[in-house]
């Protein structure tokens, strides 16, 4: 069964490739978990956090690790990345339809979020007036491009 279509950033039609039915599974498979309308946000957020702890471990985490152990945790951590997010970019734009903008853009807004979120809260840094700035204009660029 083909999951359907939903609200995606500019009704893109949905590619058919080789991996169509393999994506279709694992959209089922979170269907199990989460709602469908919760996709691509969830996994996106679990790979945001991935790439921050990847980005921010070594210099914050790691300090007494010489430079290849401490590389070698940072590309683990970067390979969580990329376990949830490049199955949810090629769902979304093979399965669902959603369109690449739409979805770059996204994953951008959540990255910059997660990161701001696990600097502050992982890493006790302080918050400064520029991240609220920077919150307004990445709601304004979401905006433009799902228009």
């Amino acid at each position: 069964m083909v999951i359907p279509l939903m609200l995606n950033g500019g009704g893109a039609p949905a590619m058919r490739t080789a991996a169509t039915s393999e994506l279709n599974f694992l959209l089922k498979l979170y269907q199990n978990l989460f709602p469908l309308w919760t996709f691509p946000f969830i996994p996106l957020i679990v790979a945001a956090f991935f790439q921050s702890l990847a980005w921010l471990s070594g210099p914050n985490l790691f300090q007494t690790y010489s430079l290849l152990p401490r590389l070698g945790i940072m590309w683990l951590l970067a390979g969580g990345e990329y376990l949830f997010m490049m199955p949810t970019m090629n769902a979304g734009i093979e399965v669902l339809g959603m369109r690449e903008p739409f979805l770059v853009v996204i994953y951008q807004v959540i990255t910059l979020i997660v990161f701001m979120f696990v600097d502050l809260f992982v890493f006790k840094k302080e918050f400064k007036l520029k991240y609220l700035i920077a919150f307004v204009l990445l709601g304004l660029a979401v905006m433009v491009v799902y228009l």
